[in-house]
């Protein structure tokens, strides 16, 4: 192919460029190739995170460790002109037992970057979903796990959980876990998927990230009057675990803060930091059982249950924020 890659066959291919606006594809692609190289071989760059970014010397430097390198370069979007056409000169010869991987946001199929990365490697971009489009995407999104959704039940969906690719993305997932194979029905949309609440109660959602389950409940019942009130808490707690959720899915795949600003569409770096600092203190396993337990919460105080609506919201803070 070139020069340089007859002295060693790569298991994978030199190049890939993975890009778009559908943030869950693009960081699930970044888990899995990552996970296919040993960690002491991955060099990983974030474009924005250090004053100088240098792709190509990442590249062609010599592996202490033998075997393959990953080069992954997050924010691939935000390289400049020189950067890139830097990458475009180092693919036309890419350094033999190098694996470089690109990821990021918007990308041109049809520009300069694409098609270098395409005459060597792969490139795969995933878009979002617009207005029109969401329920469509859920559909698609159930379909490749196997399991089919009706678009009336997708648009369900997407009526509760909004249009954020994330938390569609996760509730998704949610309901394929809860119906084992089985298509959604209306009434798991209505147990399991929270209405979308963009409301941020610090001190309720502070407390709860340093798993302070009498401060959590001494915030989220301070201002309790009538069973209205706790259904909105139940909202706001499901909402924010989301996020906290997508961030350390975000940062187990090797991304950063700014990563998590920018794939969770935050307006400001600090709130990325505090979701960042609460995703760090949970495994990925609580943050998916507090999910359905904030879902089943949701239900209950809607009727689901017999017992008074504060005492369920009480419950399921407890358990949520236990070690």
């Amino acid at each position: 192919m070139r020069s340089r890659l007859r002295g060693r066959a790569l298991a994978h291919k030199p190049a890939y460029l993975i890009a778009g606006s559908d943030w869950p594809k693009i960081d699930a692609a970044a888990v899995r190739l990552r996970g296919q190289f040993d960690e002491e071989s991955v060099e990983q760059i974030t474009v924005g995170d250090e004053p100088e970014v240098d792709v190509v010397s990442a590249c062609n430097a010599i592996g202490l460790f033998g075997g393959e390198r990953l080069v992954l370069v997050r924010g691939v979007e935000s390289l400049d002109a020189e950067r890139t056409a830097e990458i475009i000169a180092y693919l036309a010869d890419p350094a033999p037992g190098t694996c470089l991987a690109l990821f990021g946001g918007g990308v041109k199929e049809d520009g300069p970057l694409a098609r270098a990365v395409d005459a060597v490697g792969d490139v795969r971009l995933f878009d979002a979903p617009d207005d029109d489009h969401a329920a469509q995407w859920v559909v698609k999104r159930f379909a490749e796990q196997q399991v089919t959704c009706p678009v009336a039940i997708a648009k369900r969906i997407v009526r509760r959980a909004g249009l954020e690719i994330g938390d569609l993305a996760l509730e998704v997932e949610k309901l394929v876990v809860y119906g084992r194979g089985e298509p959604p029905s209306e009434q798991d949309v209505d147990l399991l998927v929270a209405e979308n609440l963009d409301v941020k109660p610090w001190n309720m959602t502070d407390a709860w990230g340093r798993r302070d389950a009498s401060g959590v409940i001494a915030y989220a019942t301070a201002d309790i009057e009538k069973p209205d009130d706790v259904i909105r808490v139940s909202a706001i707690f499901a909402n924010h675990v989301r996020r906290v959720r997508q961030a350390l899915l975000v940062l187990e795949g090797g991304g950063t803060d700014k990563d998590v600003q920018k794939q969770l569409g935050l307006r400001s770096p600090y709130q990325a930091k505090g979701l960042c600092r609460q995703a760090r203190a949970f495994s990925e396993a609580e943050l998916a059982s507090a999910v359905v337990r904030l879902a089943r919460l949701d239900h209950a105080v809607k009727g689901g249950s017999r017992l008074d609506p504060r005492l369920e919201l009480e419950l399921a803070l407890v358990e949520i924020s236990a070690e």
